[in-house]
């Protein structure tokens, strides 16, 4: 990735789509027809069973990593749940390990459609280094493995339930004996997603039928508010969030990136990527804006995951931002801009 060479400025808060948009929006509205889609979160009779809050435990000392990352491929497969018309849902998830000793926090990230995990490895690969294990998963029907024509957008509304099923996975190998046994704090989750991965992080926070409580902040690229079955969205959490967007965006246009961050109600940090398109600034795709992703990301989740005050200052070092949910700090470099 290379170090950026245009201006970053910043945004109040805020969200809209074009290209993919069509497809996406479409298929919206043909899940807001029918509910009967809808994937909740399963357990395994079809029933919409409630995220189990974290409780608290003593503090954990937790491991920083040697600046080492190793990746491994899980397939898991849910047998509750379709693909389409096919029973069970079969989901390849990369899984990145930071070298040392933990227990690290996690971060689960979502791809967005034509996506896969492998098109992030340079930025998963940057926040495993950095002491983060790093969950990945494939979903089965809006990623890049299938011919476009078979892509089903409205399949979004099973994806909170793949990114619980494998979060459940994943933890479940951190359990004593299990091939990642001790390398994981599950009281220190986070999440990502980009556009519609993006929007499938939304859900996972913000909507009735997704909401898991166990993740404590969560990164936004590109994203989207995608109507999900069950009950309007409600940004009701005051709830740590870092949005990216950018101006030169044409598959979901910037504004519209803007009016769903404007929606949260806890801190939030929106970063606006001049000139920064859909994808190439997360993707591994070259962009000017490689850089300051991977070091405002870091920031955040260490001041949100390893509660690291110091380094959500920080964030106004390494991008140009305006915080929300808290009063606005002026810093050197950094100017107050809200569009409308």
């Amino acid at each position: 990735m290379t170090a950026p060479t245009r201006p970053f400025r910043t945004v109040s808060r805020s969200i809209r789509r074009r290209g993919l948009a069509a497809a996406i929006i479409g298929a919206a509205l043909l899940v807001l027809g029918s509910t009967s889609a809808c994937g909740g979160e399963s357990d395994g009779t079809g029933a919409s069973v409630p995220s189990t809050p974290s409780t608290s435990t003593p503090p954990t000392t937790l491991g920083t990593g040697d600046g080492t990352t190793t990746m491994r491929t899980e397939v898991f497969t849910d047998p509750s749940r379709p693909t389409g018309d096919t029973p069970g849902r079969s989901l390849p998830t990369d899984i990145y390990v930071p070298g040392g000793t933990g227990p690290f926090p996690m971060i689960v990230h979502a791809h967005g459609l034509a996506g896969n995990s492998g098109k992030f490895s340079q930025l998963l690969s940057a926040w495993s280094e950095a002491g983060y294990v790093v969950v990945a998963p494939n979903f089965p029907l809006t990623s890049d493995a299938i011919p476009a024509e078979q892509r089903q957008v409205g399949d979004i509304v099973q994806q909170p339930a793949d990114l619980r099923f494998v979060t459940d996975q994943v933890l479940e190998m951190s359990r004593p004996g299990g091939d990642l046994a001790g390398l994981i704090d599950p009281e220190r989750l986070g999440i990502s997603g980009l556009s519609l991965g993006g929007a499938t992080t939304y859900a996972k926070l913000f909507h009735p039928c997704c909401v898991d409580e166990r993740f404590r902040s969560a990164v936004i690229m590109s994203a989207f508010l995608y109507p999900q079955p069950g009950g309007e969205f409600a940004f009701d959490r005051e709830f740590p969030v870092l949005v990216f967007a950018g101006t030169a965006d044409t598959a979901i246009p910037y504004q519209a990136q803007l009016d769903a961050a404007a929606k949260l109600q806890g801190p939030t940090w929106t970063v606006t990527l001049d000139e920064g398109n859909h994808s190439w600034p997360f993707e591994n795709t070259p962009s000017p804006h490689d850089q300051v992703v991977v070091d405002t990301s870091l920031a955040f989740w260490d001041g949100t995951l390893r509660d690291d005050a110091a380094a959500l200052e920080q964030i106004r070092v390494t991008a140009d931002v305006v915080e929300t949910g808290a009063p606005a700090k002026p810093a050197n470099g950094m100017h107050e801009h809200h569009d409308h």
